[in-house]
């Protein structure tokens, strides 16, 4: 209480006890000192009302007129009985002013009661009970009986004179009532409970006096009412008058010594007057006292009953509260502290309703909320009105019933319309931090149930506390560990690591940059000088754009640049290549600057561009291969569309020179195709471009033409390029070439030159080779056949007319058979054996071959499985994996949106183990980098387990970053790898450079088209595993791929141990 306030109570005080004095001391006035102390007692209460600004004024109103009517009652019965000496009438308006008090006072006290106790308190209500009934006995036996069986007294005054002590009773039930959630604690609360106290004892000496003698105004008596206005007056006064109106937290009533003595003499009230009033010889109110007993009785039986339900539900509570002690004790963040308060929140709420728990953490002084009722989303309060207003209410450190809406509108919006929310303070005494709030706990309800269950939602709060404390500090603890672990990784990590100074000097380098760049000490060294000077600028803008507004991609606290490439000079100028990160941290007090991360890619960088330029460009001969082919004429269409110029193409096929390969040898064949490739390029114009295709085919683009007679003039060039013999290390050999010629003038687009000159190609052949052939649309009539051929196919497909061959994989080490690729035939009635490359390209482009692979692929796998079966306990036996089968898949094919059920349901029925079956697919169908081939690739291989590998690796766009993004696990080198394994050294570097890359990345190598012995051992050599070839054998029939597998018969070209 301020000292304003305390002058204020002493001056009012001392009003009231003057005005007392006076009152006895001069008896002619007392009629005015009376009225001065009545409305001094009105004045205080109105006055308090007026400071102290309770919630509900209306009942403190109540009160100030139930003094007023009581002043107003005494001023009458003073003039009465002095001025108009009248003696004491009876009754007369005094008393109506006296009844009235009553019923103020009874509204007053109620609205206290309705107020403070938010929830039925049954325990205090029986309490209240038991404790006037025995009162009321008194009253009745002693006051109100006398009155009732007064012969000299009418109806009216009988009524009148029982109504003062029905009064009496009914005003001590009140503030026995108003007494019991947590007792007298309030200073106003005492005080009104002293004033009524000395309004119940003046009033029951008055009746007594009254039923017994005469009244005189002045007696002691007038002291319990003197008492009365100034004890009211001073509860309004004092500020914890406020409480009165605010609801009280629950606790659970002991019945406590005090208690219980009180309680036992109210239940022995009837006994003992019925014993006295026995010994008296007077039995006639034996009735009304047995019904008071039985009253009593009922009465004593509920309360004890509520005791044992109390205890239960003490019981529940404290099996809630032990349970979530123990999963905060097990709790390792604070989500998991956030969990276990909101089950044991959820627990101890009634279950009908949307209730809502949340811990807030305060970090850095902004609340963070870890967990919100039933969901797993984090809701983080920003560092606005929202935070400010809970570490608010949280920094007085105690529990508070507030409305929702006083935490703020953002999270008053997430409490599902409840009312009211209960805010208990996390706080320690005695933090590392020195802070002692660490958070809040925030639970909405109703004022009835937040209010019943304070205690219980106070100690969850403690116990929350000391489990954000423990694991806050565990975290810390875990945070300067992981700092001192994550120096050690960057003191020994291969990565260089700098961080920069504004002016791009070196403040801090990793010891790993005298590795990388040779430097010992890079300190203040401008890392513009460690660039070639060429490259300066460009190094230097990159740093700018980190520095500026826009530089770099956020992440969290800090800016993350895409990985750039430089080129970075070591100490002895020695270039290399640098994949470089750049963060920018000057925002993080701890670094301070950009933070650099350097990793030497010279070796990485060569090997892509070395496959790079062998994905666009043929092996053996160094020309341009079909994919960089296709795409230059793709430029060169549009390019002549725009000038009008003509382009053609050639494709030129040598003649029989299969014939060159069995007769002279394979090597030979490949010194042949260099020598052609030398004697086409010497016969073009620069503009042109010369390709070879694959085997023995070529092509040439020709540009800028005039006319179609240019094309044709090219054309007699080349064929003039092959009269003279080549001379080969084995002698002269003497070749000719077919050429078939197509031009933009009868060809709309790339794919129809391409088919034109390929038409143009079979019909020079077609008329005797050694000679060029321009396309005429005559040669379309080919076409037909290929469309008979076309519904032989689908008839074939139709009655599963294709047979399977099966080419063994063998270990180049052991020669062990490992796996068999499966080669689909197909048995013409016209034609013989059909192979796939005449019948696979219409296949794909009818959609066809999508029931044939799928009738391959089930076939394959049953055979499959069935070699496995047989083989099961003889591979397990010595290690070995089991049997696998490898099937070939277009690209037509595994683009089918229905592709992965036909392999699940192959693999189901089947019974093949699935990582036995492998999938082997080319490299356009990995070209087109959508996401269905992501996720069709990823459930093959992670949800079924089958093995997927690459087929005739670096015929097409090779890349290494297909073992990056798709999960192969084998790589099958292109037999134009193995060819010239043996003659050149380049050769060997780049299939062995294959193969120890794909070894690092965990995939296996399988080389295509072994033939001898010396390619074997090259391979074996060189650490690749695996290999197939006509060496080990031709593609087998199913009964001899049986054989096979049973060691009926052996491999051929296996090594000798």
């Amino acid at each position: 209480m301020t000292r304003r306030r305390q002058r204020l109570m002493v001056c009012y005080l001392s009003w009231m006890v003057l005005f007392t004095c006076i009152y006895y001391s001069n008896p002619t006035q007392r009629i005015i000192w009376w009225t001065g102390i009545g409305l001094g007692g009105v004045a205080a209460i109105v006055v308090g009302v007026h400071l102290n600004r309770p919630a509900h004024r209306l009942f403190w109103y109540l009160l100030a007129l139930a003094n007023l009517s009581f002043t107003a009652g005494e001023v009458v019965q003073v003039i009465q009985m002095q001025f108009l000496h009248l003696g004491s009438p009876f009754p007369s308006v005094a008393d109506g002013f006296y009844l009235a008090e009553y019923l103020l006072y009874a509204a007053g006290v109620l609205g206290f009661i309705r107020w403070r106790t938010a929830h039925q308190d049954r325990a205090s209500l029986l309490d209240a009970l038991i404790l006037t009934m025995g009162l009321a006995l008194l009253a009745w036996i002693y006051l109100i009986l006398p009155y009732a069986r007064n012969p000299d007294l009418g109806w009216f005054q009988k009524a009148v004179s029982i109504a003062y002590p029905l009064g009496d009773v009914v005003v001590l039930a009140l503030l026995l009532r108003l007494l019991a959630p947590r007792g007298g604690g309030s200073r106003a609360l005492q005080l009104l409970t002293i004033g009524t106290v000395g309004l119940l004892i003046s009033d029951i000496l008055y009746g007594l006096i009254v039923l017994h003698g005469n009244w005189r105004i002045g007696s002691p008596v007038d002291l319990g009412w003197a008492a009365f206005y100034t004890a009211w007056g001073a509860a309004a006064l004092h500020p914890s008058m406020v409480e009165l109106t605010k609801p009280v937290p629950t606790q659970q009533v002991d019945l406590g010594r005090g208690r219980l003595a009180l309680l036992a003499a109210a239940s022995l009230v009837a006994p003992t007057i019925l014993i006295v009033e026995s010994i008296n010889g007077n039995t006639h109110n034996a009735g009304v006292i047995g019904a008071f007993s039985a009253l009593l009785f009922l009465l004593v039986l509920a309360r004890l009953a509520l005791v044992v339900s109390a205890r239960r539900e003490a019981i529940a509570r404290e099996r809630v509260l032990r349970e979530a002690g123990a999963s905060l004790t097990a709790a390792v963040t604070v989500e998991e502290v956030a969990d276990a308060v909101q089950r044991a929140a959820s627990t101890l709420m009634p279950t009908e309703r949307g209730h809502v728990a949340l811990l807030a953490v305060s970090e850095a002084g902004v609340l963070h909320i870890r967990h919100a009722e039933r969901g797993p989303a984090q809701h983080h309060l920003h560092d606005g009105s929202d935070s400010d207003e809970v570490l608010a209410l949280a920094a007085v450190r105690e529990t508070r019933l507030l409305p929702v809406e006083d935490i703020g509108t953002d999270l008053a919006a997430r409490f599902d319309g409840m009312p009211c929310a209960l805010l208990c303070p996390l706080t320690l005494a005695e933090r590392p931090s020195g802070d002692p709030l660490i958070g809040a706990l925030i639970v909405t309800g109703t004022e009835q149930e937040l209010t019943s269950l304070w205690s219980s939602l106070e100690i969850l709060a403690a116990q929350a506390a000391l489990a954000v404390e423990r694991v806050m500090l565990s975290q810390e603890i875990t945070r300067r560990n992981s700092e001192a672990y994550f120096r050690t990784l960057v003191q020994s990590a291969s990565d260089v690591i700098l961080i920069l100074n504004a002016d791009d000097g070196v403040r801090y380098a990793s010891s790993s940059a005298e590795r990388v760049l040779g430097y010992a000490d890079l300190d203040g060294v401008l890392i513009t000088d460690l660039v070639p000077p060429e490259d300066s600028r460009t190094v230097g803008s990159a740093l700018a754009r980190m520095r500026g507004p826009d530089g770099g991609v956020r992440t969290g606290d800090s800016r993350e640049q895409q990985r750039e490439h430089w080129r970075l000079l070591r100490q002895d100028r020695t270039p290399i290549e640098a994949e470089v990160r750049c963060n920018d941290l000057r925002g993080d007090p701890t670094v301070g600057g950009l933070v650099l991360t350097l990793r030497d890619v010279t070796e990485q960088r060569q090997m892509e561009r070395e496959l790079t330029h062998r994905a666009f460009h043929d092996s053996l001969t160094g020309l341009a291969n079909r994919v960089l082919f296709q795409d230059r004429v793709g430029h060169a269409l549009s390019r002549g569309e725009r000038s009008g110029a003509v382009t053609g193409v050639l494709f030129i096929d040598l003649d029989d020179f299969k014939v060159v390969n069995d007769t002279q040898g394979h090597a030979v064949g490949d010194e042949l195709l260099v020598a052609v490739s030398l004697r086409v390029s010497t016969a073009l114009r620069t503009s042109d471009t010369a390709a070879r295709l694959g085997g023995d085919e070529f092509a040439v683009l020709v540009e800028d033409a005039v006319r179609p007679a240019d094309v044709g003039a090219i054309a007699d060039s080349v064929l003039a390029a092959f009269v003279e013999p080549f001379k080969l290390s084995a002698g002269a050999v003497r070749v000719t070439a077919s050429i078939g010629v197509a031009t933009t003038e009868d060809s709309v687009d790339s794919a129809e030159l391409l088919t034109h000159a390929d038409l143009a190609l079979y019909s020079a052949k077609s008329a005797g080779k050694r000679q060029w052939c321009h396309y005429q649309p005559a040669l379309q009539a080919g076409l037909v056949e290929r469309h008979e051929l076309n519904e032989n196919l689908d008839v074939a497909i139709a009655e599963s007319a294709f047979k399977l061959y099966y080419q063994p994989i063998v270990d180049l080490a052991t020669g062990e058979l490992v796996a068999f690729e499966a080669l689909v035939r197909w048995p013409h009635d016209r034609r013989g054996m059909v192979l796939p490359d005449e019948f696979i390209a219409l296949a794909e482009e009818s959609g066809q071959i999508v029931p044939l692979g799928a009738w391959v692929l089930e076939r394959a796998a049953h055979e499959a499985a069935g070699w496995q079966r047989l083989t099961a306990d003889r591979r397990r036996a010595t290690g070995r994996p089991p049997l696998r089968v490898n099937v070939n898949v277009s690209a037509r094919q595994f683009r089918d949106a229905g592709f992965v059920d036909v392999v699940r349901a192959a693999v189901r029925a089947s019974g093949i183990a699935p990582e036995a079956l492998v999938l082997e697919l080319t490299e356009s169908v990995l070209m087109r980098r959508d996401e269905r081939v992501h996720t069709d690739m990823r459930t093959l291989s992670e949800e079924l387990g089958v093995g997927i590998a690459i087929d005739d690796f670096g015929t097409g766009y090779s890349s290494l970053s297909y073992l990056r993004e798709f999960p192969i696990s084998i790589l099958k080198i292109d037999k134009s790898f193995i060819d010239g394994l043996g003659m050149s050294q380049q050769q060997y570097a780049l299939v062995e450079g294959i193969t120890r890359i794909a070894d690092t990345l965990g995939v296996q190598v399988i080389a295509e088209g072994i033939e001898n012995t010396e390619q074997r051992d090259l391979l074996a050599a060189m650490g690749c595993p695996l290999g197939q070839g006509y060496l080990f054998a031709r593609p087998l029939t199913p009964d001899q791929a049986g054989a096979l597998v049973r060691g009926e018969v052996d491999l051929a070209g296996q090594r000798q141990s």
